[in-house]
């Protein structure tokens, strides 16, 4: 009686923790992106024309992790989430620190443009380059 105590339990654990991780991974679909690199310490060039993309992003936040699935796949380990701000339109913005596989650190922007239809846009900065993709929800 003991033993089929033990393993209802296990069982009733790991369907809460598969529940749990399921809920942890987000998907987005990208459209167009766009970049920009530093010029100097001061200033910084021009957005790129919008180009057509068709990328997926996850999230994965029981591993603290961000991938990109471009041309080149993109891993970045979540360091800090630095909290959501929003601003004075109302965007949304949540911001999380990160390292990427060659130990470099950046920010990964997910950006909610409540002033702009809602649209969802996510950045990638590190010091000397930014790029942007349009986005939308897979899930």
């Amino acid at each position: 009686m003991k033993s089929i105590k033990s393993i209802c339990l296990t069982v009733i654990v790991l369907l809460t923790f598969s529940t749990f991780s399921y809920g942890q991974v987000s998907k987005l679909k990208t459209t167009s992106y766009s970049s920009k690199y530093k010029i100097n310490d001061y200033r910084w060039s021009e957005w790129e024309e919008w180009q057509e993309t068709s990328v997926l992003i996850m999230f994965d936040f029981d591993k603290q992790r961000v991938t990109i699935f471009s041309k080149v796949t993109q891993i970045y380990d979540i360091i800090e989430n630095e909290g959501t701000e929003y601003d004075s339109d109302g965007d949304k913005t949540l911001s999380l620190y990160c390292v990427d596989k060659e130990g470099l650190t950046c920010r990964i922007r997910l950006v909610k443009l409540i002033s702009q239809n809602g649209r969802n846009q996510l950045y990638v900065d590190y010091k000397d380059i930014k790029w942007v993709y349009n986005v939308y929800s897979l899930d």
